[in-house]
């Protein structure tokens, strides 16, 4: 497994200005509760006594809810007690936001101009009208003329693109307006559920999104241009290495190489795949170090749960080793569909790199635009692979 930075999704709020009829935290968006400086200096603390003898980059991402309905001041204090306890043990970090980007005042653009933010995340899915606000009135024109402000500001930013029966549809479409904006994006299948039966009629199935997958591979593979598409460039690279006679082994150890937490307003910490399931939870972050929190019962539980899910899927699977099988290892209920025996089956990843590594033979990729390719291939890495 190839050592990588450590990516903290930090839930600082769950309040919410939208309601998007798809999202997982929909029961809790009226909550304004917010992680107070006191337990968020704890966290920071008990982060770097695991990190100090281990040197990683700890990436911070503001999530929520919607992270910048809280005022830019309050960050800043954040970002001091940041450096406090991270910097000043020889840690480094990066701080990064993930918003509806529908709360754009004045103060949060200089906030999000001032060099204390390495990436904006701006959620945009471009047709469905999901995204609305607490009327019920569709958000998206409000992001697009922000999204404008972000460019007129020079802010740079990428995009994540929910896949969903409303948006699937229409991914040459949306492919194109990206393109057309020169703005990376990812494609973001729905992966989790708020309650029940909140995705009837919206989440694709492992074979839709495959489909809308291979589209996206073959119009990456077929453009000119330098933007990012995750996680088809995961799965690009993944192929091209196992082409490759050179490649190194990359496979997923989540014991040794945590590489994302789920930090939720009151300091419980989860793998990716786990949360809100308590058996899973490996403790709080406010009041233990994370040296503790990974020998409790729920880490270890949710180690082993993830490491037998990697065995049913990945073991005899010709992509393991260039592809981590961090896709199964971090599986949700949502996205882990059975096969004979009950076990668990690689449903998207395994058949789109399949795809890929058919369409690169086919058109001789490889042979008449090897170092394009692998250029492209090699400028990103991920969990998601």
């Amino acid at each position: 497994m190839n050592v990588r930075n450590v990516e903290w999704v930090v839930k600082i709020s769950k309040q919410c200005n939208l309601r998007c009829s798809y999202c997982y935290e929909f029961p809790f968006l009226s909550d304004r509760g917010r992680m107070s400086l006191e337990q968020l200096e704890a966290m920071f603390r008990n982060i770097a006594s695991y990190y100090e003898a281990r040197p990683r980059r700890m990436d911070f991402v503001w999530h929520g809810g919607e992270p910048l309905l809280i005022e830019p001041e309050y960050y800043f204090k954040i970002f001091e007690v940041q450096e406090k306890h991270l910097r000043e043990r020889g840690i480094d970090f990066t701080n990064s936001v993930q918003t509806n980007l529908t709360h754009l005042t004045p103060r949060v653009l200089k906030f999000l101009k001032s060099g204390t933010i390495a990436n904006v995340g701006v959620s945009l899915d471009l047709f469905g009208d999901q995204r609305v606000n607490v009327g019920g009135k569709p958000s998206q024109p409000t992001v697009l003329r922000n999204m404008q402000a972000l460019i007129d500001e020079g802010i740079s930013f990428g995009c994540i693109t929910v896949l969903s029966k409303l948006t699937a549809p229409y991914i040459d479409l949306i492919y194109e307006f990206f393109e057309e904006i020169d703005t990376s994006f990812r494609l973001l299948p729905i992966y989790r559920t708020g309650y029940p039966n909140q995705q009837d009629g919206l989440a694709l199935t492992d074979e839709e999104i495959v489909s809308v997958f291979k589209r996206a591979a073959q119009l990456w593979l077929q453009s000119d241009s330098s933007i990012q598409v995750r996680p088809i460039q995961d799965y690009v690279a993944n192929v091209v290495g196992k082409m490759s006679s050179s490649h190194r082994q990359n496979r997923y150890d989540k014991l040794a190489d945590e590489v994302v937490y789920i930090v939720q307003p009151d300091g419980k910490l989860y793998s990716v795949a786990d949360p809100p399931d308590e058996a899973l939870c490996h403790g709080n972050i406010f009041e233990s170090s994370l040296g503790e929190l990974k020998r409790t019962p729920g880490y270890l539980r949710a180690v082993e749960e993830a490491s037998l899910r990697m065995e049913d899927a990945c073991s005899d699977c010709e992509y393991f080793g260039v592809c981590s099988g961090y896709f199964m290892g971090e599986a949700t209920p949502e996205q882990r569909e059975t096969r004979e025996g009950h076990r668990v089956r690689c449903g998207v990843a395994k058949p789109v790199q399949q795809y890929i590594e058919q369409l690169l033979i086919e058109t001789n990729a490889l042979g008449m635009q090897r170092s394009t390719v692998r250029a492209e291939a090699a400028s990103v890495s991920g969990p998601s692979s």
